[in-house]
């Protein structure tokens, strides 16, 4: 396995466990323990589907982590 499908699996791995914590009431989904896994996720999800040529998924990978980034930002004002 290559380093970009390792990055890609590591990335939904985090998705995944990220969104079961929220869903099962372990994280809120308004704090950082939920939105840097989001976010980091998204980075590791982007990289994958760019090196991939996935480019629908790119756009999709995009909107996740600006999401992502105005929710953080919204954490601390």
């Amino acid at each position: 396995m290559n380093l970009i499908k390792l990055l890609g699996w590591l990335g939904t791995g985090l998705l995944m466990a990220t969104y079961m914590l929220n869903v099962f009431g372990v994280v809120n989904a308004n704090s950082l323990y939920y939105l840097i896994p989001n976010l980091l996720a998204g980075i590791l999800l982007g990289i994958r589907v760019y090196a991939d040529k996935n480019y629908s998924n790119v756009f999709l990978e995009i909107f996740w982590i600006t999401v992502t980034l105005i929710a953080i930002i919204r954490y601390f004002i």
